[in-house]
């Protein structure tokens, strides 16, 4: 099966924290969607990442990375979270049919915590995606509300399901 790793899943460290299992197949983009940050509808504790597929994306494009992994990773549940399929176009020329997770329920515009952050720029850069691409991502990250607890610290070292151990 195929992930599209976006967001936090660029880093290697925090995709190895979710599939250590998974092999990197290449870097793409998934045409008409657009990252976001936002708070779960009705929280407001903390931001998280969303890939937003709506009128809002159109002509617009979320850069990652295509990851191989094994079927068991599909059955994972996150808590505000759904999966969701895409068309990704990987940078080796091919197409891929993958999936991914997204916001079940997007709600105001929040930044997520520092540590969680964190992963997002250091992620981009090992991808190598281009500067536009990140400056487009750093001027959302900027736009969007500060985080009310920024400061917190990881939760867990082994992710939860729940959204607190996240």
């Amino acid at each position: 099966m195929y992930y599209f790793g976006y967001c936090t899943w660029l880093h290697d460290v925090e995709l190895r924290r979710f599939m250590p299992d998974a092999k990197v197949v290449t870097t793409g983009r998934a045409p008409n969607h657009k990252l976001q940050f936002h708070a779960a509808k009705g929280r407001s504790d903390r931001g998280w990442c969303h890939l937003n597929d709506t009128h809002e994306a159109w002509g617009t494009a979320a850069l990652g990375i295509v990851v191989e992994h094994p079927p068991k990773h599909f059955e994972e549940d996150y808590d505000d979270f759904e999966r969701c399929f895409l068309t990704v176009i990987g940078d080796d020329g091919k197409t891929y049919d993958c999936w991914t997770y997204r916001m079940t329920d997007p709600g105001s515009p929040m930044r997520p915590p520092n540590y969680y952050w964190q992963h997002i720029p250091d992620g981009m850069v090992e991808q190598k995606l281009p500067q536009a691409y990140i400056d487009s991502v750093l001027a959302t990250f900027a736009a969007a509300a500060p985080c009310p607890r920024a400061d917190r610290a990881n939760p867990s070292a082994i992710p939860g399901k729940g959204a607190e151990t996240r």
